[in-house]
């Protein structure tokens, strides 16, 4: 039976591309979204330093939630062979 090893960089790495593609959306969604609810428009400044903060702090979440599934058995069966 083969062992598979995971490295810690693939879960960064993993963390990093999805937090560019969660960082492009939210950007889209705070800077194009608010005049279609009535509100008026964020500044794009404004909006690039609150993308910024809550990529940063989700990142960091992102990568330990992903290590602590990672380390969790929950949910695997193992098969018999």
């Amino acid at each position: 039976m083969n062992k598979v090893t995971i490295n810690k960089r693939r879960h960064f790495f993993k963390a990093v591309t999805w937090n560019l593609l969660a960082m492009t959306i939210t950007f889209f969604i705070l800077t194009y979204l608010p005049p279609y609810f009535g509100f008026e428009p964020l500044d794009k400044s404004s909006v690039g330093w609150l993308v910024a903060l809550d990529r940063v702090a989700k990142l960091i979440f992102y990568y330990f939630h992903e290590r602590i599934w990672f380390a969790s058995n929950w949910g695997i069966i193992k098969l018999k062979v």
